[in-house]
């Protein structure tokens, strides 16, 4: 004999929410939202430190770097523009040396009237 098989049709049975286990979930989620929200601005708020103590280190060593490229071109300044230099300029540009009880008066004559371009010569212009 054979047995014979009967097909189950329980498509119409709905299982009942377990109460319970409802008030766990709501539990457990209201539990563990703002902790998880406060480790994770927590978390947030370390690596925003430690990413602007990185920031504040390179903004130092930059500004260091230009103290000294400033310290570089003052020293510069203050060589080209001392009275030895200037002097040794003057005398390599074919000036000579004037009697210092001389008065030189200078007069700029009516049709000599300046240009533009002797006015404010450009760096670098000769």
């Amino acid at each position: 004999m054979y047995a014979q098989k009967k097909p189950i049709e329980n498509t119409h049975i709905v299982r009942e929410r377990d109460r319970r286990r409802s008030r766990e979930l709501w539990a457990v989620l209201a539990l563990g939202v703002p902790i998880g929200a406060f480790l994770l601005l927590f978390t947030w708020q370390n690596l925003e430190v430690i990413r602007l103590g990185h920031e504040a280190t390179r903004l130092q060593k930059q500004k260091q770097e230009i103290e000294n490229a400033n310290k570089a071109l003052q020293l510069d300044l203050d060589r080209r523009t001392s009275l030895a230099a200037v002097e040794q300029r003057a005398v390599n540009l074919g000036f000579q040396r004037t009697d210092p009880r001389a008065v030189v008066m200078v007069q700029r004559l009516p049709e000599q009237a300046p240009t533009p371009d002797t006015r404010h010569p450009t760096p670098g212009a000769r």
